[in-house]
């Protein structure tokens, strides 16, 4: 349909449909600072705000329904389904669950219903929120960590500060898990880099660079060696997009070497930065930490917080630090409970039999593998909708990447790099298209950037390559 006919009235729709996306992201984002409160204002006012968007989403259906959307939406079905197959036929246990996957896929049309100019808008007021929140955050859980302490947060005492299992000490970000903290600045990183590219008063890059440079040293912080890597990884896509804009690179020869020496050069160089943050950081925490404690021979200086790594990177690289076991336990958990290949299973019960072919202390929670825990939650018909909509995802994400179309700005390309970094990261963790890990939501700000994101890459995807339009 085309849109330049349409009727004043018409037109909001998108908008409205936008404004109430924002919201919810912004409901689920803040969430963790006071979870028991936030569970009581989900119980009506989270979720009629919910059912609202994926309803609007469905009445203007006709501006974004291509075909992603509709492989988010049937899978978002055959997870309603496939909860029914498995005795949920009154929808008591996991109505949260599906109800989130409808709103992703509410989410994703989000970016196809609007216009490009509306898209701009719409991804600054994301980033504002982003860098604003998570700056704060980020701000506080450093300071605590570099002073080697901690506090709980009001109004219910959240846990916030320094933390040390496995002898690591780690920023503990709203009490959560580091390598969803972690996943949470780095998507607010690659969001300041879009807004660098994006803004057109270049006094803003000054603000937006500090808050870059702050969640590098979050992400540093948190420890999660995934995260380290898509980090990487995403420098030596950003150096390929810099380098295709600004050098002569004509022959394809020369931007495959161009190609080549980034990833070669930037990828290692970028992971071995945060081993030289750790130093910088133990260094600033001596500095911050300056008492001394009296002891019999006199006075003995206190050192600061030590913040270098002591795992074993080799032998976390030859087992993936333990996720070969979990990998392996996929075929003989389909042959232990056949059923699964067909229905999946539900959630909390999804680990119940991977599990038995584990042996390892402590019982893994996921599959650490989004694909994986996909087909253990939804059987083969999900698993192939989501493994579909990923390839054209990526598909969509290349052609913007490397696109000349000179309707596409640098900042724009600039999207695509979260969406590989999020995928990249759920081949050794789960947050998209599966139970949210942080068990406190049914989702949280991770799956709902990406499918946003994923949004406005095929927005603009499909304004530049109209034929592949599926209406």
């Amino acid at each position: 349909m085309n849109r330049k006919n349409l009727a004043p009235a018409e037109e909001r729709w998108p908008r409205w449909h936008a404004v109430l996306v924002f919201l919810v992201f912004c409901f689920f984002m803040v969430c963790p600072v006071a979870p028991e409160r936030w569970a009581d204002l989900y119980s009506f006012y989270g979720k009629t705000l919910v059912v609202a968007v994926i309803a609007l989403a469905f009445f203007i259906k006709r501006f974004g329904f291509t075909l992603e959307v509709k492989l988010a939406g049937l899978y978002a079905l055959w997870l309603l389904i496939s909860r029914m197959l498995n005795s949920d036929m009154y929808m008591v246990r996991e109505s949260d669950l599906v109800l989130s996957k409808f709103l992703c896929a509410a989410a994703l049309a989000t970016g196809l219903a609007l216009e490009a100019p509306q898209r701009r808008r719409f991804m600054n007021w994301f980033c504002l929120a982003l860098g604003l929140f998570y700056f704060c955050s980020g701000l506080l859980a450093i300071v605590l960590n570099l002073l080697g302490t901690y506090l709980y947060l009001p109004p219910e005492g959240v846990l916030f500060g320094l933390d040390e299992p496995w002898h690591i000490h780690y920023i503990n970000v709203f009490n959560t898990n580091r390598t969803i903290s972690s996943l949470w600045f780095y998507i607010s990183l690659c969001m300041m880099v879009y807004q660098f590219f994006a803004c057109k008063n270049k006094l803003w890059r000054i603000p937006i660079v500090i808050a870059g440079l702050l969640f590098y040293v979050a992400i540093g912080l948190c420890f999660s060696r995934t995260v380290k890597v898509i980090t990487s990884g995403s420098l030596a896509m950003l150096a390929i997009l810099l380098a295709f804009r600004y050098l002569p690179l004509k022959k394809l020869w020369e931007k495959s070497i161009a190609v080549l020496l980034c990833a070669a050069l930037l990828i290692p160089l970028g992971f071995k930065s945060f081993d030289l943050l750790s130093s910088l950081m133990s260094d600033v925490s001596g500095f911050l930490i300056s008492e001394t404690s009296q002891a019999a021979e006199g006075e003995e200086s206190v050192s600061g917080v030590d913040f270098s790594d002591n795992r074993d990177l080799k032998e976390d690289i030859s087992n993936l630090s333990e996720r070969s076991q979990i990998y392996a336990s996929f075929i003989p958990t389909l042959k232990a409970d056949p059923k699964r290949i067909l229905i999946g299973s539900f959630a909390d019960k999804l680990m119940t039999v991977p599990n038995t072919f584990v042996d390892f202390p402590v019982p893994f929670t996921h599959m650490h593998n989004f694909l994986l825990e996909v087909f253990m939650l939804t059987g083969l018909p999900g698993f192939l909708l989501v493994l579909a909509f990923c390839l054209l995802l990526l598909v969509r994400m290349l052609h913007l990447f490397f696109t000349g179309d000179s309707r596409i700005s640098l900042a724009e390309k600039t999207l695509t790099i979260p969406l590989a970094g999020i995928l990249l990261y759920g081949m050794f963790e789960v947050v998209i298209f599966t139970a949210c890990a942080d068990r406190r939501a049914p989702t949280d700000m991770r799956e709902l950037s990406f499918f946003l994101i994923a949004g406005m890459v095929l927005g603009w995807s499909h304004d530049i390559l109209p034929r592949l339009r599926r209406t």
